[in-house]
């Protein structure tokens, strides 16, 4: 008797076990369902409230890359100078002599080039001639001109046009279908067949002779060094067959002023690497700044950086137009330090974007997915 009532404490305290058991397992679903509830509401609330929850991403991000007090001195000392470098550099400074453009690489002439092709090498290039034989005139070309007038010199078109001009002792100018014959530096006719003719014989002399090809390169490569810092240096690539007469003002004196803009390549080029160098001195000098535990990550801070390069390029770019404008000299006036800025501006812009972007995908991320819950839980 007592063997049959111990049997049936036995079976009723499993199951009474097993009901707990099974109460404690409806209890930890219905946790989990009532988390996954919660969660759901929560998420649908944040659809809800997308743009609200944008915005204070965006708030959040703008709040994160400020700039700070130490920053906001970077921007002036930038600023500074840039303005310091278009106004004691101004276009006209640091000019040679067409001479001494000559001498400059004179030296060189002979040591990176065999001596062989003396006669490519060392003669005056073609498109330079100015003066005219017996049976044509009005060529329409002088010294004060010809940098712009003729092909050779454009610091694009000359790779293609000088070079064959050289092959073929000729000249092409800016229009593209002038081309003229060139013998004993004057201009005797014109090409027979022009322009076209000519760059056919060219073709014809470099696959006879890949060597001829190589000097004349080489040729044209020497007389844009020597032309790029003198005076008249290049024109700005196709102004002079795009534009002749913007060439022209941008190059020689303009009305009423009798002044020379000297926007060419050399200012430009000049005007554009010293900004950079600028750009790059203060990002670097900034960088030395960094702080991880008071400035965030690497690529926040970066973003203040550019920020600093950008706003600074901003504002020096506008100082240059406002004096330039008012003062009507256009010496002053920075085109280089303008692409600069502008390639600053296009690459900042997109590098703050991208850094916006991974941002925001993981703030919403994070606040999507919010804190995990394990169904494992008893």
């Amino acid at each position: 008797m007592s063997r049959e009532l111990d049997r049936m404490r036995k079976q009723s305290a499993a199951k009474i076990e097993a009901a707990k058991g099974a109460l404690h397992e409806r209890e930890a679903i219905d946790r989990h369902l009532t988390q996954i509830q919660n969660e759901y509401g929560r998420v649908a609330d944040i659809s809800k409230r997308a743009p609200a929850v944008i915005e204070d991403v965006d708030k959040k991000f703008k709040e994160k890359t400020k700039l700070s007090d130490s920053d906001i001195a970077f921007l002036f000392l930038c600023t500074a100078l840039q303005c310091a470098r278009q106004y004691l550099l101004t276009n006209d400074k640091f000019r040679i002599t067409a001479a001494q453009g000559d001498a400059l690489v004179s030296d060189t002439i002979g040591q990176l080039v065999p001596p062989t092709w003396e006669d490519v090498l060392f003669q005056s290039v073609p498109y330079d001639a100015i003066s005219t034989g017996a049976h044509i005139a009005n060529t329409g070309l002088a010294g004060v001109n010809h940098r712009y007038e003729t092909l050779g010199h454009d610091p694009v078109l000359g790779w293609v046009f000088g070079t064959a001009n050289i092959m073929t002792n000729s000249l092409t100018k800016s229009d593209i279908v002038t081309t003229y014959q060139i013998s004993n530096m004057k201009i005797i006719r014109h090409y027979p067949m022009g322009t076209p003719a000519m760059l056919n014989r060219a073709i014809g002399y470099a696959q006879n002779d890949p060597m001829l090809l190589a000097a004349s390169v080489a040729r044209q490569a020497i007389h844009y060094g020597s032309d790029y810092f003198t005076s008249q240096s290049l024109p700005i690539p196709l102004m002079g067959t795009l534009n002749p007469e913007m060439a022209k003002r941008l190059m020689f004196p303009y009305q009423k002023k009798g002044k020379r803009a000297y926007i060419d390549m050399w200012s430009i080029t000049r005007g554009a690497a010293l900004a950079a160098l600028i750009n790059q001195l203060i990002a670097v000098i900034h960088r030395l700044f960094y702080d991880e535990s008071r400035d965030g990550s690497e690529t926040m801070y970066e973003v203040r950086t550019r920020k600093i390069l950008s706003y600074s390029n901003a504002l020096a770019v506008g100082s240059n137009v406002v004096v330039t404008t008012i003062t009507q000299d256009l010496t002053k006036l920075d085109a280089g330090g303008m692409l600069e800025a502008l390639h600053r501006f296009i690459s900042d812009y997109q590098f703050i974007q991208a850094v916006k972007r991974d941002f925001l995908k993981d703030e919403i991320y994070n606040m999507v997915v919010g804190k995990p819950y394990d169904f494992m839980e008893g």
